[in-house]
């Protein structure tokens, strides 16, 4: 099954896409989060077959849920609700520093979020394959 990982930000939603069988995540694209976000995530969906979507949450270091995490929960919870996909949410605390060092050698912008996605999404395919065995 194909999974799509967000990454979700207050002007743009980095996507990133998994293989078939789940083993890793690419980067897909960056969408502004604005009147037409809901139409570009039902392209995806249709497109890709989507069943499960893992949307980032910024927890706090003592890892419960701050004010943007609730915003990130909400907002995403009403635009996916209208889709047949399951929610995951995953934690993505420290999945930015990363991406912003190899956004400043290619200077891309939303690259930061495409590649947050892509992080956000193999952490969850990594720490789900031993859930998935026996």
């Amino acid at each position: 099954m194909v999974m799509l990982g967000l990454d979700i930000g207050e002007k743009r939603i980095g996507i990133a896409v998994s293989d078939k069988l789940e083993i890793m995540g690419l980067p897909l694209k960056v969408i502004n989060s604005d009147e037409h976000t809901e139409d570009e995530l039902s392209n995806l969906i249709k497109h890709y077959n989507i069943r499960k979507i893992v949307v980032g949450i910024p927890y706090t270091l003592k890892g419960e849920i701050g004010f943007q995490a609730k915003k990130i929960i909400d907002y995403s919870a009403n635009i996916l609700k209208k889709f047949p996909v399951e929610i995951i949410y995953a934690d993505e605390r420290f999945t930015s520093k990363i991406p912003k060092k190899l956004s400043k050698k290619n200077n891309k912008t939303g690259a930061i979020d495409e590649l947050s996605a892509c992080i956000i999404l193999n952490d969850y395919l990594e720490s789900s394959k031993g859930k998935n065995k026996l």
